[in-house]
């Protein structure tokens, strides 16, 4: 799934001072400055930025072999491990809980909400076709073959707003019948085994109190009406007539990889970030 471009930006990880950060307190702004931070030992956990975003592309750029040459280097390296991310979450809580609060879901929130999707986004993004190629290149191919933009938004026509739409983030508009291929359903049972697993430390979005739970209940209730699959331990991936049926994640021979692209019920889950767009857009380049 898409973000809008105000929340695909918000999720690049603009974590640094902003005016919209103001309310932060001052233990909770020094530790996201850390976090984000290059030199950071945990710099590459974030998945879209580890993938070279927002520099990796343009507008109305379709030039997938350029992004599945990076998403093969970034699935040949090192995952993060669970400790890790347990670590973030951790450090995030003790040095952030005062400051969750609507009025920081632009930052502190979009941040937070990236940090935990980050460990089955690259699951999803790492998980290989059996055209040698990764199914989320597979379907934005597919995408542009006919002319489907992300969310019927020319804003979101480039690599970065592709590769949101194809992984369930939050919820596409429309028509998703591109969307129950064997492939794609089972990038959508990634994020439905992580929720379940690993239910989140916090709540995902401020203004409306989403949870882990929430957004596990909304995709699989999309992908039982929309594909008529069954999400969860019990998963077993339809086939049509576009399905991939064959998958590994790439680059690591089948060792981590499970699932790719769906759509998600939750169409307005991190909605009240769009109207603060001009508040974090100028710091995309500090995370």
């Amino acid at each position: 799934m898409k973000f809008t471009s105000t929340v695909a930006a918000i999720a690049l990880g603009a974590t640094a001072i902003s005016s919209a950060q103001a309310a932060l307190s001052a233990g909770c702004s020094t530790y996201l400055t850390a976090l984000s931070a290059p030199t950071n030992p945990l710099a590459k956990c974030r998945v879209y930025t580890a993938l070279g975003f927002p520099a990796l592309t343009h507008a109305k750029d379709h030039d997938t072999p350029k992004l599945q040459k990076a998403i093969t280097d970034y699935c040949a390296t090192p995952a993060c491990t669970p400790d890790q991310y347990a670590g973030v979450f951790k450090d995030i809580n003790a040095n952030c809980a005062a400051d969750m609060v609507p009025a920081n879901q632009a930052d502190l929130g979009a941040t937070m909400y990236m940090w935990y999707m980050s460990p089955p986004q690259r699951d999803a993004i790492c998980l290989q076709s059996s055209k040698n190629t990764t199914c989320v290149i597979d379907s934005i191919n597919e995408m542009i073959a006919r002319a489907q933009l992300p969310d019927d938004n020319p804003n979101q026509d480039d690599l970065f707003g592709y590769l949101q739409y194809v992984t369930p983030v939050l919820s596409a508009k429309g028509n998703n019948t591109a969307f129950c291929t064997s492939c794609n359903q089972q990038v959508a049972n990634i994020f439905v085994n992580y929720y379940t697993k690993s239910p989140s430390p916090y709540v995902l979005n401020f203004d409306q109190k989403l949870t882990s739970e929430k957004y596990n209940s909304d995709l699989s209730y999309q992908y039982k009406s929309s594909c008529q699959v069954t999400l969860g331990a019990d998963f077993k991936p339809k086939a049509d007539s576009n399905s991939t049926d064959s998958s590994k994640p790439a680059g690591q021979d089948g060792k981590d990889g499970k699932g790719n692209a769906g759509q998600s019920a939750v169409v307005l889950s991190m909605g009240g970030v769009a109207a603060t767009v001009a508040a974090v857009a100028g710091v995309l380049a500090m995370f």
